[in-house]
């Protein structure tokens, strides 16, 4: 014990220096038990509560399926009877004034089986030419396989998605993950090249890494976001909208050759200097044990900021690889850097998370309390 006094004392002051706006989010997935039941959400509120944080970002949309009451998309199987998630959490965790954000994976629609999903309501066998290909014609990525953000019916059903959720839950942000490509050599379903060629006046199918097909991807994905953003703003102006975003490999200090601009086709230094998120979270999942990772989470600190458009960002920070006093480090890090909060990856049952929560709630302190998302005037229910 005697070796965490010192980070404990740190921690413990630099809380005491930081005003009640921080925020201190954890991601808990749908992989695994976090908010499947009742019981798992008030062990996951608790839990939140003694590591002393005040933000669930919680998997509402794994792949095309919903852990709420839905419109469109089909319920996940593991769900018992009756219970609603989302509405179960967000009413539990206001109480204590910690907020909810509906973390929704925005282009990735199923993993599993290389033949796909057997689910007749899955999205991909609703839609099959909704699927994104690659420029060999393969459809499922080592990610699993995705919808392409070059097929304007694909961006209007997902805005549509995200809509449906502000307008019938007081969610306090809506957070996207996956809001990209899975890799340059990705994009070539029959809809995208034909709009492709009928905007540029390309006569050829292009090579991945051709700047002009680069650019027309990056802008697919972003009018996505404009558009997903003009949807939610208008069913709830007070929802934040964050997106969990890729800083792969080194950080070079060029925006254009980092992985995001340049492998996934993820601009989200344009969407933050265009009010098109609210907040960016860098998922920044490096281990203290290693010089170089440590080096590199602080550049990314750096460059997040630098490349922020002035708009709040919180750093992912991943529990996996950095034992509770490398998390208190990293934390640090950010604090110091003058950032606006942290979300630890993941938080979901497991003794993990009880030694996490103990450990950090010693050093963190209680959370101050952020403000909730007030009901709105109709309460959501089952429809």
């Amino acid at each position: 014990m005697l070796k965490w006094i010192p980070v404990v004392l740190l921690l413990g002051a630099l809380a005491t220096a930081c005003v009640g706006a921080e925020v201190r989010g954890v991601w808990v997935t749908s992989w695994s038990r976090g908010f499947a039941t009742a019981e798992e959400v008030d062990a996951t509120i608790a839990a939140a509560k003694k590591a002393g944080m005040n933000a669930l970002f919680i998997e509402v949309r794994k792949c095309a399926d919903a852990y709420y009451y839905s419109h469109f998309e089909p319920r996940a199987p593991e769900i018992p009877a009756g219970f609603d998630p989302l509405g179960y959490t967000i009413k539990k965790a206001h109480a204590e004034g910690i907020q909810v954000h509906a973390w929704v994976v925005v282009y990735r629609a199923y993993v599993g089986s290389r033949t796909g999903p057997t689910d007749p309501n899955n999205i991909v066998n609703k839609h099959p030419d909704w699927v994104m290909v690659s420029d060999t014609g393969r459809n499922y990525s080592g990610e699993g396989i995705y919808l392409d953000p070059g097929n304007p019916e694909v961006r209007e059903y997902i805005a549509t998605v995200f809509e449906d959720i502000v307008e019938r839950y007081n969610v306090d942000g809506i957070q996207y993950d996956y809001v990209r490509y899975p890799g340059r050599n990705w994009g070539y379903s029959e809809t995208a090249l034909k709009r492709y060629y009928a905007e540029t006046g390309a006569k050829e199918k292009p090579a991945p890494d051709d700047p002009k097909w680069m650019q027309w991807r990056r802008d697919q994905v972003t009018a996505l976001v404009k558009l997903a953003h003009d949807k939610i703003k208008a069913a709830d102006p007070k929802v934040q909208i964050s997106a969990s975003t890729i800083c792969y490999g080194g950080a070079p200090t060029d925006w254009k050759k980092t992985s995001c601009y340049a492998e996934v086709l993820q601009d989200w230094y344009k969407w933050m200097k265009q009010g098109l998120i609210d907040i960016n979270i860098p998922m920044n999942y490096r281990s203290e044990r290693s010089a170089s990772a440590a080096k590199a989470f602080r550049t990314w600190i750096v460059n997040s900021e630098r490349w922020s458009g002035g708009r709040p960002v919180y750093q992912g920070i991943y529990a996996s690889s950095n034992p509770p006093a490398d998390l208190f480090k990293q934390i640090e890090a950010t604090r110091k850097a003058g950032q606006e909060g942290f979300v630890v990856f993941a938080f979901n049952q497991s003794r993990r998370r009880d030694s996490n929560a103990e450990a950090l709630g010693a050093a963190l302190g209680p959370a101050p309390k952020l403000p909730v998302n007030e009901p709105p005037a109709a309460a959501c229910a089952k429809e």
